[in-house]
């Protein structure tokens, strides 16, 4: 009697990675942005069943010197990335042995390079909140344009998302403030995401300033929030605006002038006019001596009808927040309506400042 044979079956193979068909830890797959975190996008052609495997693979994949390795093929990587095509292009390869291309990668990336082969492979990705900075920085390097249009979205409706009006179990579920930060200075980033994020920041100065990543915004950043209209609270402006240049060791005398001359000084106190006016650094600076001036004749003159005409312009006018209300509309698009509330501004700095 013949004796039967068992099955053979390979043993599982073992990730060094995240299972990128899945979504983040503790992620339900049936959720949606306004659910949870994460969300999936999928686009039509795909080799999924080749991501990641042997079979006909014709180059490896080496991530930051063994980190990970991936079986990977020219032909898919070609198609989906003009990037990954030149790199393959220029690869030296030997008889009898398969090329080996190699990554050198930040840690935040590396942590998704699963995610972006995987996409690469099957047109699908789960975006969080936690990764999708980094993955957009790798679909904007290697030119993979599907992915990095998908990721620019979720970005924005997360922006939005961080927008200072909303609850707090919406803000937790937005971008942090050092997130919000990095893609508003960050040169790589498109520059419609860094308008969104620098319009958030504006709405979130406050919380900005107390952040670490306060003393690390570029200066154009700096100075555009001082300028900005949002940015409420006059003494605030002052005191970080100072703080940063402190802290950043500013020597520049342009940069400091384009700060301190976007101060408001006339919605200041009499007391903190008067300490600046005596202060020796303030008054290397012509243009900003000649506000504060300004600035106390607005204390002196305010109330005499006859003085109504002599105080116009910007440095008079207290800045204001605007609410952002966002409406859901279809899964891919979010619109955004501003109200204008400067009576309650004018409310609130009058009664900080009395100007009386």
């Amino acid at each position: 009697m013949a004796k039967r044979l068992k099955r053979y079956s390979a043993p599982p193979m073992l990730r060094q990675y995240p299972d990128p068909s899945k979504p983040p830890l503790g992620d339900d797959e049936q959720a949606s942005l306004s659910d949870g975190c994460s969300k999936k996008v999928k686009t039509s052609q795909s080799f999924e069943s080749l991501f990641d495997n042997e079979s006909l693979s014709d180059v490896i994949l080496n991530l930051n010197d063994g980190h990970s390795i991936f079986h990977a093929h020219k032909m898919i990587l070609s198609m989906k990335s003009e990037v990954l095509a030149s790199m393959l292009n220029k690869l030296v390869t030997e008889p009898g042995t398969k090329p080996t291309l190699n990554f050198q990668e930040s840690l935040d990336c590396t942590s998704v390079f699963s995610r972006f082969l995987y996409f690469i492979y099957s047109g699908a990705v789960w975006l969080h909140r936690d990764y999708v900075i980094p993955l957009y920085k790798l679909a904007n390097k290697y030119s993979v344009r599907p992915l990095a249009s998908h990721c620019e979205s979720y970005i924005q409706q997360l922006l939005i998302t961080t927008s200072f009006n909303v609850s707090d179990v919406q803000m937790a579920k937005g971008f942090s403030i050092e997130a919000i930060s990095e893609l508003c200075d960050n040169p790589v980033h498109p520059e419609e995401v860094k308008k969104i994020a620098f319009r958030v920041l504006c709405t979130r100065f406050r919380e900005l300033t107390k952040s670490a990543c306060w003393t690390s915004c570029c200066w154009e950043t700096v100075r555009d929030l001082i300028r900005d209209n949002e940015c409420e609270d006059e003494n605030l402006v002052l005191m970080a605006a100072t703080d940063w240049m402190k802290k950043n060791k500013i020597s520049d005398k342009k940069q400091i002038e384009a700060i301190l001359s976007n101060i408001r000084y006339p919605l200041l106190n009499r007391r903190v006019l008067y300490q600046l006016q005596k202060n020796y650094a303030f008054k290397k600076f012509p243009q900003v001596q000649d506000q504060l001036l300004e600035a106390m004749k607005f204390h002196c003159f305010k109330e005499l009808p006859e003085a109504k005409d002599d105080f116009h312009g910007i440095q008079y006018m207290t800045r204001h927040r605007f609410v952002t209300h966002v409406t859901s509309v279809p899964p891919t698009s979010t619109t955004v309506t501003m109200t204008n509330y400067k009576n309650e501004g004018q409310t609130k700095i009058n009664e900080q400042f009395p100007l009386s």
